[in-house]
């Protein structure tokens, strides 16, 4: 019977055999330390990752600082090699079991191999990955004037998303030759954080605009703006010629800007460059030469109750079963403004009892004026576009049609006559005066298009204004027609 011959051979001794037989068995009895080296090193790159975003973070407080692409590229990077040790991690378990004779051997040579040559090479990865950030310098810089900034903005409104998609998609696609762009309507407000961005309304300072364009382009000294109008519009035509931008003007009433005369070089809309400006008035598209035009108008039933929904909050309208249904009628009272609903919202998202929504609907049904804020902040601001109407003579036309019941759709022929009747426009003058109207955007058409669209309305917040500005007439005047009854359909 052959004898069994044993020997010990202690650690110290076999990993020197193992290193001269094949460097490369290292990745098997070196496998527990390297994945303890490996979790080591996570550790230190997340630690380092933390401090820099600190610091970060704390600079980015101060106005026009922003971290530099490299750190942000760098924080990106950790993120993605820390997810990917961690799954490299979860395999642990498995494979240390796979091991065998106090580690320096493996059931399965060829796996346990693969995964220690892994985790060698991350382990390695990872050091590097923590150098490099040590080597960035600076973390943060300073934002250029010229250069685009980000642009506190309100939530976009719902129901408005597919027009602002339409609009950024004339921007972003160089193949339109879609070189200025208007919005226009009751809803038209800014969306838009751009390169230039300037204020028109109502009545427009060019030499502000002038100002607020040099202010993006580098030009922010009290010398140029001493310059004259002339060598202000030199500089930015100089300064734009070789740039692609994006200018937006807001608010433009019915004074068409001179964009040639500001400075603003127009051929650049030929490779990119895009305007685009917020109007009330649907004539000042034609005015300011739109190649694409957008009516931002009011909101349908569903998308209005999405977005009052948002203003008054769930804890209000969960507090009682009946005030979600009076909600939704109290948003049908706002007819899809968006400014309307957002100022009713506000005030009702304290209101915690079904009795005081009953009451605010009894209110803004009988008068809108008389509702908390309407005034100020819907009917007022409105009222802007009635105080822009060039004359008595069209102010007087458009208060006459509220006396027409609500959502009346009124024959434009019916209509010409009844403000001849009133000695508000001769024979010649009505289409003129409809028309007026209509681009102002506070008459709407109406009525079927194979019947011509021979009907115009008026939108019921705008009847609202204007029933509150003719009792205001009426109150100092006594002599306006509110207190007729109203004329039936």
């Amino acid at each position: 019977m052959g004898g069994v011959i044993s020997t010990f051979l202690s650690a110290d001794t076999i990993r020197p055999i193992l290193s001269y037989v094949g460097g490369e068995a290292k990745y098997i009895w070196g496998l527990k330390d390297n994945l303890d080296d490996l979790q080591t090193e996570k550790e230190k790159l997340i630690e380092k990752k933390e401090d820099m975003l600190n610091e970060v973070e704390l600079a980015e407080q101060r106005p026009r600082t922003r971290r530099t692409r490299s750190v942000q590229r760098w924080f990106e990077r950790v993120d993605r090699r820390v997810a990917e040790v961690e799954r490299l991690q979860q395999e642990r378990d498995q494979e240390i079991d796979r091991l065998c004779l106090g580690g320096f051997c493996s059931k399965d040579l060829i796996s346990s191999y693969s995964f220690g040559k892994r985790v060698e090479k991350m382990k390695n990865e990872v050091i590097e990955l923590k150098k490099g950030g040590e080597a960035i310098n600076p973390l943060y810089e300073e934002v250029p004037e010229g250069a685009a900034v980000a642009i506190a903005v309100e939530r976009t409104i719902v129901g408005q998303e597919s027009i602002l998609d339409r609009v950024w998609s004339c921007i972003t696609d160089q193949e339109q030759n879609k070189g200025i762009i208007g919005l226009y309507g009751m809803g038209a407000s800014h969306h838009f954080g751009v390169v230039i961005w300037s204020v028109v309304s109502r009545e427009p300072n060019l030499k502000q605009i002038q100002v607020d364009i040099g202010k993006r382009i580098g030009f922010s000294t009290d010398s140029w703006q001493r310059k004259s109008f002339e060598e202000r519009a030199s500089d930015i035509t100089n300064a734009l010629k070789h740039k692609k931008f994006v200018l937006l003007l807001d608010d433009i009433w019915e004074s068409k800007i001179d964009l040639t005369e500001l400075g603003v070089p127009l051929q650049r809309l030929d490779s990119g460059s895009r305007i685009v400006f917020t109007t009330r008035f649907r004539g000042t598209c034609g005015e300011m030469g739109a190649d694409e035009r957008f009516e931002v108008s009011c909101l349908g039933d569903d998308d209005a109750w999405k977005f009052f929904e948002g203003v008054v909050g769930r804890y209000v309208l969960d507090k009682h079963p009946d005030i979600p249904e009076l909600a939704k009628a109290m948003a049908r009272q706002c007819h899809g403004l968006p400014l309307a609903l957002k100022t009713v919202g506000n005030a009702m998202a304290s209101k915690e009892y079904p009795q005081e929504w009953s009451h605010a609907i009894e209110i803004i049904s009988r008068s809108a004026s008389k509702f908390k804020d309407m005034e100020k902040q819907v009917l007022s601001r409105l009222k802007f576009s009635y105080d822009s109407l060039p004359n008595d003579e069209l102010r007087s036309c458009l208060l006459y049609c509220c006396l027409f019941p609500e959502d009346s759709e009124i024959p434009k022929t019916d209509l010409m006559e009844y403000w001849k009747s009133e000695g508000f426009v001769d024979s010649s003058s009505g289409w003129g005066v409809l028309g007026a109207l209509l681009r102002a955007c506070l008459l709407e058409e109406a009525g079927l298009l194979d019947e011509g669209g021979n009907r115009v309305k008026m939108h019921d917040m705008i009847r609202d204004m204007a029933l509150w500005i003719a009792n205001e007439i009426e109150e100092e005047e006594e002599n306006f027609l509110i207190n007729y009854p109203e004329i039936k359909r």
